[in-house]
C-alpha cells in the first residue's frame, strides 16, 4: 500500500527555505536564507553597536525597498575548517556572513524573516583569505574609524605573518600598514578622540614614539591654543598640573608644524602623503614641485 508522501520540512520546527536547505561548496547565484541561518562574522572588527544610526537607516530602506544587495557568505562547514575555535560563536547557523554585517544587523532590526545571500566558499580557502576579505570590504566600501581600521590590519598581519604580506593582500603599502598598527600604541584617550573624529589622524602620526603617559601632554602642546573638543577635559584628568610659563612658548609656522607631523624628512613625508592622497593627486603634486624647483633654479642662475 502506498504511503502518504511526507514533506520533511513540515516535520521541522522551522522549515528551511528551498534555496538554503543544503549548503553548497561552490560559488552560487544569489539565494535566500532565513536570517537566523546566517551567523555574524566573528572576525569583523567593525563596532556594529556603535553604528546604530547607519543600521537603522539601512533597516528603514529594507522596509521600504527590500534588500538591494546580497550578503556574501560561506557554508558553515567551510568556515569551521579554518576557524574551528569559533564554532560556539556561530551556533547552529548554516552560513557565516563574510561581508554585509550591517545588512544582516539591519534585517534583524527590521524584523525581516529572510536575507538575500550569495555563497562564496572560496573566501574560506584559508584563514588569511577570510580575514583579508573581511578587512577589504570594510576598508574599501566605507571607511572604518582609524582604530577599527588598525584592528582589522592587526588581525590580518597576525594571519599573514608579516606586515608586507598583509599590505599585498590589501593592495596597500607596507608603510600604510605600519602607520595603522602604530595607532594601537596610542593612549586610550587619544584613540577615543581619533574614533570620534575630534582629532585628525595627521596630528598623531609620530605620537606612538612617546610613552603612553606622555602622549597627552605632547598632544596638548601641539594643539595650543585651540585644542580639539574634549581634549582639555581629558588632559585635566590625566596630566599632572603644570605651572604657566612666564614667557609665551614660541610657535612654529603652520608649514613647519605640518612637516614635523608628516615625519620631517622627504621619504617620510612622501610615505605619509601616499596614505592620504590618490595617485593622480600625488602625480600632480610631484609635477608642481618639480616646476617650482626648476623655476627656483632658473632664478638663482640668472641672479648669480
Amino acid at each position: 500500500m502506498a504511503g502518504k508522501r511526507v514533506n520533511l520540512s513540515d516535520l521541522a520546527g522551522e522549515p528551511a527555505l528551498p534555496e538554503a536547505r543544503v549548503p553548497a561548496f561552490a560559488e552560487s547565484a544569489p539565494r535566500t536564507a532565513r536570517v537566523h541561518q546566517v551567523a555574524a562574522n566573528p572576525l569583523n572588527t567593525r563596532d556594529l553597536d556603535a553604528d546604530h544610526a547607519k543600521i537603522e537607516s539601512i533597516a528603514e530602506s529594507m522596509r521600504t525597498h527590500g534588500q538591494l544587495q546580497p550578503c556574501a557568505v560561506a557554508a558553515r562547514e567551510a568556515f569551521l575548517r579554518i576557524f574551528p575555535e569559533h564554532e560556539a560563536a556561530i551556533g547552529k547557523a548554516a552560513w557565516v556572513q563574510v561581508t554585509g554585517g550591517r545588512r544582516r544587523a539591519a534585517a534583524l532590526l527590521a524584523n525581516q524573516p529572510t536575507l538575500d545571500i550569495v555563497v562564496k566558499n572560496n573566501l574560506a580557502d584559508s584563514r588569511e583569505a577570510w580575514v583579508s576579505a573581511t578587512a577589504a570590504e570594510n576598508l574599501d566600501r566605507e571607511n572604518l574609524d582609524p582604530i577599527e581600521e588598525a584592528k582589522a590590519v592587526q588581525l590580518l598581519v597576525q594571519e599573514c605573518g608579516t606586515g608586507k604580506a598583509a599590505a599585498a593582500r590589501l593592495s596597500r603599502t607596507p608603510a600604510w600598514v605600519t602607520q595603522r598598527l602604530n595607532l594601537l600604541k596610542l593612549a586610550p584617550e587619544v584613540q577615543t578622540l581619533l574614533r570620534s573624529g575630534e582629532l585628525p589622524l595627521r596630528d598623531v602620526r609620530d605620537l606612538h614614539q612617546l610613552p603612553v603617559d606622555g602622549q597627552l601632554v605632547e598632544l596638548r602642546q601641539r594643539q595650543q591654543p585651540t585644542d580639539p573638543p574634549g581634549l582639555t577635559a581629558v588632559n585635566q584628568e590625566n596630566s599632572p598640573s603644570e605651572p604657566a610659563p612666564h614667557t609665551p612658548r614660541p610657535r612654529r609656522s603652520a608649514t613647519a608644524s605640518a612637516i614635523r607631523r608628516l615625519g620631517g624628512t622627504p621619504d617620510k613625508i612622501a610615505e605619509a602623503l601616499q596614505t592620504e592622497m590618490t595617485n593622480e593627486d600625488l602625480r600632480a603634486l610631484a609635477n608642481f614641485l618639480l616646476r617650482l624647483s626648476t623655476t627656483t633654479d632658473d632664478q638663482e642662475s640668472g641672479g648669480s
